[in-house]
């Protein structure tokens, strides 16, 4: 808003000679704008003036020389003096170059006594007044910021697009990094959120030309402190202007307190899941599919007890042949609860029995290139998450991806498990992680929580892609056993 103009001024005059002071003074009525001024003809003067408990002044008109004082020491006292007080200097031609000067150390603006006018000088004392007000104003806005700024009771870092320095911050980061200020000045953006992708100026295009300024709310990722510790942040970022340059103010809120409580109300809800999962296939294969296989065995001899008449044997082939096919049935459901022999069954053979069962019943082909060791030995927990990863995945492909073929590739580098999924479907828009389904938050969870990385990206020919990375510490056995 801009500020509202004065029809009355309130003006010290400083000014030692009679005849120009007059001459100031009948210039300013002249204009017929209401002007109250004071004058002194002194430095002291001038300074009791300014020191007056019940004196305000809008402007003040200084001569540069005056009997106990000249030049810049003058300027720079009356500066001090002034506080937020514009101040015009009033010089001869034969100072202009000092005039000139006058301007870098502070004043507001120089004039030249032999060229006054009327409206030379009520020019001149509106324009310092009004861009004093906007200074001024500029002033306190930017204090109020400094101050939310370094107030703020979240860590707040400031770095620029072209360089990735960070270029300032706040108190609150100084005390969550580590880092004092003079060291986080020397580093960059990735030093502390090493495993997220680098922001750069064409990002803020959007295909405008123009940058973005838009707030991006939500994202997270993870943050590394000074002494090497990671944590999980929610980060707020806005595109700004910081000293001319194109910045981003990043503003972090450290949830890893609420991410780990969110994984153990997860772990828990999994782990239940999990027992009753095992808990109704151990009574499917203990019991129906016991049972189914004594009918089977029952009816199989039955026609040779009951005087073999021919249509009765149809009959009864008939009838052993479906409970046979309700036993593979059962067996198949049995398996996809809780695989059965499942802590002895190597990984790869899961995975095409699952693959198998899914095809079957989807319509969908989903095939597989297991480049891992026949006789690889995973941890019960690992190789059980990785096959419900792997049931969430394809089960995402079946409800969501209208797609006729999927793709499952899983291969070992260096004690890291990479899985990757693709399907030939349409899709979808990837957007941040709240954005998820469920099955796809479940899978992100899951992953996290074994302590590897998932991205979910949208290939060019359409389609899902997804890429899992997992530690696995446990290769020894069965690198040995390959060899």
């Amino acid at each position: 808003m801009s500020p509202q103009r004065k029809t009355s001024y309130k003006l010290l005059i400083i000014e030692d000679n009679p005849g120009d002071l007059t001459l100031i003074e009948e210039y300013l009525k002249e204009n017929g704008l209401g002007v109250n001024p004071d004058s002194a003809n002194t430095y002291k003067a001038a300074k009791e003036y300014l020191l007056g408990s019940d004196l305000s002044y809008d402007a003040i008109l200084l001569d540069l020389k005056l009997p106990d004082h000249e030049g810049e020491p003058l300027i720079e006292e009356m500066l001090q003096l002034a506080g937020s007080i514009p101040i015009i200097v009033l010089t001869g031609y034969s100072d202009i170059k000092f005039g000139v000067k006058s301007l870098s150390l502070g004043v507001s603006d120089y004039l030249i006594k032999d060229e006054l006018s009327s409206d030379i000088l009520w020019k001149s004392i509106r324009y310092s007044i009004e861009r004093s007000l906007v200074s001024n104003q500029l002033k306190e806005s930017e204090q109020r910021y400094r101050h939310l700024f370094e107030n703020n009771p979240f860590p707040i870092l400031i770095w620029e697009l072209e360089s990735q320095k960070i270029v300032d911050l706040n108190r609150e980061a100084e005390i969550k990094y580590g880092y004092s200020k003079e060291q986080f000045l020397t580093l960059n953006i990735q030093d502390i959120q090493p495993d997220s992708p680098v922001i750069i100026k064409s990002d803020m295009d959007n295909g405008t030309g123009k940058s973005s300024r838009s707030i991006s709310n939500g994202t997270f990722v993870k943050h590394q402190k000074k002494e090497g510790d990671v944590f999980f942040a929610e980060v707020k970022k806005h595109y700004i202007e910081h000293l001319g340059k194109e910045s981003v103010l990043l503003i972090v809120n450290d949830i890893t307190d609420k991410i780990e409580f969110q994984e153990r109300m997860l772990e828990n809800v999994l782990r239940a899941e999990e027992e009753e999962r095992n808990r109704i296939a151990k009574e499917l294969h203990d019991g129906i599919v016991q049972q189914l296989v004594a009918c089977g065995m029952f009816t199989q001899h039955l026609h040779e007890k009951i005087g073999k008449p021919e249509e009765l044997k149809q009959e009864i082939d008939r009838l052993f042949n479906l409970i046979k096919q309700v036993t593979h049935e059962t067996r198949d459901m049995s398996h996809n609860l809780k695989p059965a022999e499942f802590e002895f069954t190597p990984l790869p053979h899961l995975i095409q029995q699952l693959t198998r069962q899914i095809s079957k019943v989807s319509g969908i082909t989903f095939r597989t290139n297991t480049h891992l060791p026949e006789n690889l030995e995973l941890d019960v927990y690992l190789k059980t998450n990785i096959y419900r990863i792997l049931q969430e995945l394809c089960s995402n492909v079946i409800k969501h991806s209208d797609a006729d073929e999927a793709v499952i590739t899983l291969e070992i580098v260096d004690q890291l498990l990479f899985l990757t999924m693709f399907d030939n479907g349409s899709g979808f828009e990837v957007n941040a992680p709240e954005d998820y389904g469920i099955g796809l938050r479940n899978v992100r969870s899951r992953v996290h929580r074994l302590g590897g990385d998932v991205e979910f990206n949208v290939m060019e020919s359409k389609g899902l892609k997804v890429n899992i990375e997992l530690p696995v510490n446990n290769l020894e056995n069965a690198t040995s056993q390959k060899d």
